[in-house]
């Protein structure tokens, strides 16, 4: 007899594969109910796309949070919302979403800053990088076509950035002017 550390996914997919439908809900049930995670998780992974808005806002809270909890001063755990990011994009697959929760998190960056004043170089670092990320996103095929629908805001990142310390409203600055022109380009050449 193995034991559970020896056990492998092919073992788990062999007694899967012998499960009946009603079991295999079943079992889906009850991860559904085991923890928030697996919840949002089985929500954006299987439900349809019309019906899935309240589970990215779901997501979206959780970014919220780090920086603007309900209640007290939160600890900002890059980690908590960057893995809300990783999340929900790996279980739904909506990649204009995951854009979507990555300018979130760009934005409540800058809005945080304003609110608190000067953060430390790491903080600037973490929201400059998912910028950073966003921006190659957005110039790819599947991104491009979102770029009208972000515009605005990354436009108001930039004006809310201007004055930060650390260099970080210049460099906010340049990577918006970068997508900015990568668009007039394409406008251009089209």
């Amino acid at each position: 007899m193995k034991k559970d550390s020896d056990l492998k996914w092919s073992d788990l997919k062999k007694s899967l594969q012998k499960a009946d439908e009603k079991e295999l809900i079943n079992i889906i049930r009850d991860l559904y109910r085991y923890s928030e995670d697996n919840r949002r998780y089985l929500l954006a992974r299987c439900i349809d796309r019309e019906e899935a808005a309240g589970v990215m806002e779901e997501y979206r809270e959780i970014i919220k949070n780090e920086f603007f909890p309900k209640k007290g001063y939160g600890e900002l755990l890059y980690s908590v919302a960057e893995k809300a990011i990783s999340d929900y994009s790996e279980a739904s697959g909506d990649f204009a979403g995951k854009m979507e929760l990555m300018l979130t998190y760009v934005e409540n960056g800058v809005k945080y800053t304003k609110e608190y004043g000067d953060i430390d170089e790491e903080f600037y670092d973490k929201i400059y990088e998912m910028l950073e990320q966003f921006r190659a996103l957005l110039k790819t095929p599947e991104g491009k076509p979102l770029y009208t629908g972000f515009k605005q805001r990354l436009l108001k990142v930039r004006d809310d950035s201007e004055e930060i310390a650390w260099g970080f409203g210049d460099a906010v600055d340049i990577l918006v002017d970068d997508i900015e022109e990568f668009f007039e380009e394409e406008e251009r050449d089209s």
